[in-house]
């Protein structure tokens, strides 16, 4: 990972990953797909504008790090775990996530079917004959 470039604000960092992401014209109407896309876009551009009210929510925000993450931008990741203290965060490999998780699933199954087969067991022995 590359080094990212320090950030005055979280609306500096957003707007670096807006632009990564292709710009307010592309990222808005993903947003907003209610707004027409020149709507979307000056909404996004507002919302990124320290002098504007509007605001992204948190869920807003995590998608846009998810999407800056998905074309190799992490500066608002970076910016937000530097600001909390934290060190810089490390993209998971997919690949290796799915693995993980794929595995609890089969742990998971597992275990389900064992309780199964033991309740069966249990209404077998309360069942007359």
């Amino acid at each position: 990972m590359n080094e990212s470039p320090l950030y005055d604000d979280e609306l500096e960092a957003a707007k670096d990953t807006v632009k990564a992401l292709g710009g307010a014209k592309k990222v808005g109407p993903i947003f907003w797909p209610d707004k027409t896309p020149e709507n979307a876009s000056r909404y996004m551009l507002d919302c990124l504008n320290a002098g504007r009210p509007e605001r992204l929510t948190p869920s807003q925000v995590l998608l846009l790090m998810r999407m800056g993450r998905e074309v190799g931008h992490h500066g608002l990741a970076e910016h937000f775990m530097s600001e909390a203290g934290y060190q810089r965060p490390v993209p998971i490999n997919p690949e290796a996530e799915a693995a993980v998780l794929a595995h609890q699933i089969d742990g998971v199954f597992g275990r389900a079917e064992s309780l199964l087969a033991r309740l069966e067991r249990i209404r077998k022995l309360g069942t007359p004959t």
